[in-house]
């Protein structure tokens, strides 16, 4: 069976998942890896022209985006691991632990840096589970529906036109924020361990609280379902066929995008120009919402099926298989960076928050990420999985399976990298 599943790996989807990790760590790094609300003070020191630009492309372009990205790859592997182990008969036990032992990790790791996502992640893989059975039309409409916000958005429409209800569309409650902003900034900038983890386990319910508020709850979840439908249809594991589709889908995708951005820069410039405060207006603000969330879905079907297109050519093979020792070892590398974050930044480390550029911080964050390819190149040529992987695998599994590679394996390994296309499986 291991070997059965080391064969099957789909190159393709181990380096959409390291190009992932990159924009994650990123939209993380443009800030100090905050993950909770900071004084307006720590922002107005970086209001040069450098810092405004990257501020808005890491609006526009990274923040929120590499998440779904992200998420489309776990539903996408979500049914890649049920196809696989479908003859074993205890799949829906085996997968349900599985993902209360990624619970689990994303607590641990939530009381480090609330912005774990795996505790988000873990739940909503329960709900993935009851649409296992569901026919590809009904995850395709029922993921779109999500992927695009549109629960949100009639919540907020049922809100609008109901007397008493207050608040901007799709936003927290504000009233507070000066007071929570300087509260967790001392807990950010503060040195005792102890203190940060309870802050950040007594703000759970709080982070369940803006992803509902947002929309990202909903969001997540939708392009579980899309994931899980592009694996249905085989267009990963049969890149050749799948090429057209995906062209597709990236021209259609792309012009969605672009009709979404100028619409939505539009409206930022006449609100601008003619001073219509249309930020107050709750009826705008929902109009303007419902244009952001279709923007950052297309977009990010686009930077999916953009880049696995790309994976495709002659030029971008060694590229791709360092994005793809990443992906590998994606638990791993996720939870390094946040090691990276809190040290870099938190007072428990250097305490470098609002005391770094902007572009700095970016810098600082594709270099680590350089070094995380390195890495991962090393282990893999001497490790079957990654440290962390291994650790879920057996937990999964109830035994501890070998981490070694054998000397042969890892001839196998290193011909295999040299003889398969990006696209194709290791055979």
């Amino acid at each position: 069976m291991e070997e059965l599943m080391k064969r099957d790996r789909i190159l393709t989807v181990d380096a959409l998942r390291g190009i992932a990790l990159l924009g994650i760590l990123l939209a993380h790094m443009c800030f100090w890896y905050n993950a909770g609300p900071l004084p307006e003070e720590i922002f107005r020191r970086y209001s040069d022209a450098g810092s405004t630009v990257i501020s808005i492309l890491n609006e526009i372009l990274i923040s929120g985006k590499f998440f779904a990205f992200f998420s489309f790859l776990f539903g996408l592997s979500f049914y890649l691991q049920m196809s696989r182990k479908a003859k074993e008969g205890n799949f829906v036990f085996r997968y349900g632990w599985r993902i209360a032992i990624m619970g689990i990790i994303g607590l641990i790791h939530h009381a480090f840096w609330r912005g774990d996502i795996f505790s988000i992640y873990a739940p909503l893989g329960f709900i993935l589970l009851l649409t296992r059975k569901w026919n590809n039309r009904w995850i395709l409409f029922t993921g779109i529906f999500f992927a695009a916000n549109i629960p949100l958005v009639l919540i907020e429409t049922i809100k609008l036109f109901t007397p008493g209800t207050t608040g901007m569309p799709g936003q927290p409650d504000l009233t507070n924020f000066e007071a929570q902003s300087k509260a967790f900034f001392a807990i950010y900038t503060g040195n005792n361990w102890i203190n940060l983890w309870k802050d950040n386990l007594s703000n759970l319910p709080e982070k369940f609280n803006f992803q509902f508020n947002s929309g990202r709850i909903y969001i997540t979840f939708g392009f579980f379902l899309l994931g899980m439908y592009f694996g249905r249809q085989n267009w990963f594991s049969r890149m050749s066929n799948a090429v057209p589709v995906f062209r597709k889908i990236l021209k259609k995708m792309f012009w969605l995008a672009l009709t979404c951005l100028l619409l939505a820069l539009s409206m930022f410039a006449v609100n601008e120009l003619f001073k219509l405060n249309w930020q107050q207006n709750r009826t705008v603000s929902l109009i303007f919402g419902i244009i952001l969330s279709l923007f950052n879905g297309a977009l990010v079907m686009v930077y999916i099926t953009g880049f696995a297109l790309l994976l495709q050519k002659n030029s971008w093979q060694a590229l791709g298989s360092w994005f793809a020792a990443v992906g590998k070892m994606a638990l791993t590398c996720y939870l390094s960076q946040t090691i990276f974050g809190l040290v870099l930044f938190y007072g428990v480390g250097f305490g470098l928050v609002g005391h770094t550029h902007p572009a700095l911080n970016w810098l600082l964050g594709t270099v680590f990420f350089a070094l995380q390819v390195v890495f991962c190149s090393w282990w893999l040529r001497r490790y079957q999985y990654g440290p962390v992987e291994w650790f879920w695998r057996s937990a999964t599994y109830f035994r501890f399976f070998p981490i070694r590679l054998q000397p042969a394996e890892r001839l196998s390994e290193s011909q295999s990298e040299t003889a398969n296309h990006i696209g194709g499986k290791v055979n």
